[in-house]
This record gives structure tokens, sequence and C-alpha cells, in this order.
């Protein structure tokens, strides 16, 4: 896993660019589900289905050049974009430091 592809590892995590990576991705992918999905949501269905939270992996993953865990999409979605978000970001950031101790480690 090389994090230094998009981004410098010891300028630190890009909170803010995979933040609005995230808002934009959950944007988009929203607008998409009303075509697709052209009805009202019942009160038992999340606000972000899991299927829309992989594509935001994938977007994240786009962003910053790592391999993100398909398991962060809870079952079920997310009941609100800021739960999504903030869960997101906090689990990016998670894989990210990891990466890059992981390439300090082998640059030694």
């Amino acid at each position: 896993m090389d994090v230094r592809t998009r981004f410098k590892p010891d300028v630190g995590f890009p909170d803010e660019d995979v933040e609005d990576r995230i808002r934009e991705a959950v944007r988009d992918q929203m607008g998409i589900q009303s075509v697709l999905r052209p009805r009202t949501r019942s009160a038992c269905e999340p606000e972000i289905d899991s299927l829309v939270v992989i594509e935001i992996i994938c977007s994240i993953e786009e962003v910053l050049g790592i391999k993100l865990p398909t398991t962060f999409a809870p079952k079920g979605g997310y009941d609100s974009v800021e739960a999504c978000v903030g869960d997101l970001v906090a689990e990016t950031r998670a894989v990210w430091n990891a990466s890059v101790r992981e390439e300090e480690h082998h640059d030694r």
C-alpha cells in the first residue's frame, strides 16, 4: 500500500479532502438512487443504504490510492449523512495511519 501515491504522509491525513469526497459521493449516489428508485423512503429504510456506502468507499480509495475494507459498510447502511461521513472519515483515517506506519517501518 503506497499512501504516497496521492498525498504525502508527513503532511498528515487529508481530513478535509476525504470529508469533501465523501459528501460529494453521497450527493452523487443519492441523486442516482432517486432516479433508479423514484419512491418515498419508508421509515424503516436507512437514508444511505450499504450499497451506496460501498460506492462511497470506492470513491475514497480513488482519492487516497489505498484499499479500504468493505466491512466499513454497516449492514443496513446509515440513518443519516452525518453518521456516514463521521464514521467513514474516522475509519479511513485509521487505515491511512496504519498504512503510513507500515511504510515507515519498511523504509527503515
